[in-house]
């Protein structure tokens, strides 16, 4: 039997607080969200009886711990800022809380996810393709990637 082509999606779940920098609404204030990422991925099942990963295209163990490492574990329960905002120079905020992190752009639900992507694809396993990235910000509000819509990558 040919391998057959699968997507697997795995879901993950992160708190985390962030502010918008001159913006325009409620968002300037440093709020925070349980964001959920949800990550799709394109494969071949393997096939290879007697092989411990045989019939997956990953084991889901395997991308939990890379979503872990890459990202929960920066993210989860961190301030993230804009790094060209009047916040990155507030050293008191470095001195009472572990993780602030400034990014280089504005710390959008969309500049977050593609920061995620980027990331992701930088050091995901030979054979298996990001497809499609969600992250949802709220119960009603997401930022997703689609690999077509990509194409250029």
């Amino acid at each position: 039997m040919a391998a057959q082509t699968i997507r697997v999606t795995k879901l993950f779940s992160f708190d985390m607080a962030h502010a918008l920098y001159a913006h325009d609404g409620p968002c300037k204030n440093i709020h925070g969200h349980t964001y959920e990422l949800r990550i799709t991925l394109l494969g071949k099942v393997k096939n290879d009886p007697g092989h411990p990963k045989d019939g997956m295209i990953i084991d889901f163990s395997d991308l939990k711990k890379i979503v872990q490492k890459e990202i929960i574990s920066i993210y989860d329960h961190a301030l993230i800022l804009n790094g060209n905002s009047p916040h990155a120079y507030l050293e008191d905020l470095k001195s009472n809380f572990e993780k602030i992190i400034y990014s280089k752009t504005q710390p959008t639900c969309e500049n977050m996810l593609v920061d995620m992507v980027d990331t992701l694809r930088r050091v995901l396993p030979v054979g298996v393709q990001l497809q499609q990235v969600r992250l949802q910000e709220t119960p009603t509000s997401y930022a997703e990637w689609h690999l077509a819509d990509n194409s250029f990558y």
